[in-house]
């Protein structure tokens, strides 16, 4: 090979060396920036899923705690279209009470399970059916055995409160759902729950029967004067007995037709004989029942009470006294039973045992001699 082939050859050699170099360089200073690259360590990615799974967690819950809410408030309100379903059919039917045509009613069976009397179908036949609240949803005890009925004007026979709580969470007021109805039979839901305050025809209780109101005996008629023989030889000793006795029998001519056989003859023992004892014992039933005061205010949860004042007048002995509260859950009355001895009276505590605001309930105090008396409970923050 000549000189001038052998220069050539060992130019391209070079040219082919220093561009093998230059990419070899490129591709390391490229693999160099890559290196510089950082990712993410294996505790920063169990840090994020951990994270995600809280978030997720607490979402679950929330959406599981809103729809056991909404659970209970479906079930309150198709327990309150039947309420108003019987109701309305009681009024269209004039139910009576009688075997052929019965009242409507609603009754409370067990915790999740209550049956509905009325005419379905609008034929004029009753029928009863059965419905249970949705999964998760009870009653509150109290309501256990609750029947409510309506009579042909669409009336109760008082006001009547029935409780629906969630059974994840029981002691929450937060799930807790109101059903009323007023002796009126107004049905309300919740926070719309109202109890009217009126008189004791409607107060949740029924009317107490009123004391057989001593009437003295007919008013003793002052026809009694003893026979109107004008002259009945004045010597004759009128024994004046000034108490001519209400014994409306002081003469048996209870005519005293002063015309009839004039003959006076005060030989038939004028005497009044007043042996009939008129001394007017107070008939049975004839004390009564009085709270004072009739009306109280009370805060919520027990923050504050109130203290009643039971008597009996009229009563001859000791009156034995017994507590019912129209919501046993939500407000009650301390002692549940007293005495109250004749001329003296017996003290009871009124107070509120849940976080319930803005309600009125009735405490009545029964008594089997002398009736009943009620005290309307206010219910504030």
């Amino acid at each position: 090979m000549s000189a001038g082939h052998f220069g050539v050859d060992a130019k391209e050699g070079l040219l082919v060396e220093a561009t093998m170099n230059k990419l070899t360089n490129e591709q390391a200073r490229r693999i160099a920036c890559r290196r510089g690259e950082r990712g993410f360590t294996l505790l920063q990615i169990v840090i994020v899923v951990a994270v995600i799974a809280i978030i997720s967690t607490v979402a679950l819950l929330g959406v599981a705690s809103a729809r056991a809410g909404q659970r209970r408030v479906n079930s309150a309100r198709v327990l309150s279209a039947y309420l108003e379903k019987a109701r309305v059919d009681s009024v269209r039917r004039r139910a009576d009470g009688s075997a052929g045509n019965p009242l409507a009613a609603v009754s409370v069976l067990n915790a999740n399970t209550y049956s509905v009397l009325l005419d379905f179908d609008h034929i004029g036949t009753t029928s009863t059916r059965t419905f249970t609240l949705e999964p998760g949803v009870t009653f509150a005890n109290e309501a256990i055995g609750v029947v409510i009925q309506f009579d042909w004007r669409g009336r109760t026979g008082g006001d009547r409160l029935l409780e629906v709580f969630n059974s994840e969470y029981p002691n929450n007021p937060d799930f807790l759902t109101r059903v009323a109805v007023s002796g009126f039979g107004d049905v309300t839901l919740n926070d719309e729950v109202y109890t009217p305050i009126v008189n004791s025809n409607t107060s949740g209780f029924a009317s107490p029967t009123p004391n057989a109101s001593a009437t003295p005996g007919a008013t003793p008629s002052a026809s009694a004067t003893p026979s109107a023989s004008a002259t009945p030889t004045p010597s004759a000793t009128p024994t004046p007995s000034a108490t001519p006795t209400p014994s409306a029998t002081p003469t048996p001519s209870a005519t005293p037709t002063p015309s009839a056989s004039p003959t006076p003859t005060p030989s038939s023992t004028p005497t009044p004989t007043p042996s009939a004892t008129p001394t007017p014992t107070p008939p049975a039933g004839s004390c009564s029942l009085v709270a004072t005061p009739g009306a109280v205010t009370i805060r919520k949860n027990g923050i504050t009470t109130a203290t009643v004042r039971v008597t009996a007048p009229g009563a001859l002995s000791a009156t034995a006294i017994t507590m019912q509260s129209s919501s046993s859950t939500n407000v009650t009355a301390t002692p549940s039973t007293g005495t109250v001895p004749p001329g003296g009276s017996a003290d009871f505590v009124i107070k509120s045992l849940r976080n319930n605001a803005g309600f009125v309930y009735q405490v009545r105090f029964n008594s089997n001699t002398c009736g009943n008396a009620s005290v309307s409970v206010t219910v504030t923050n």
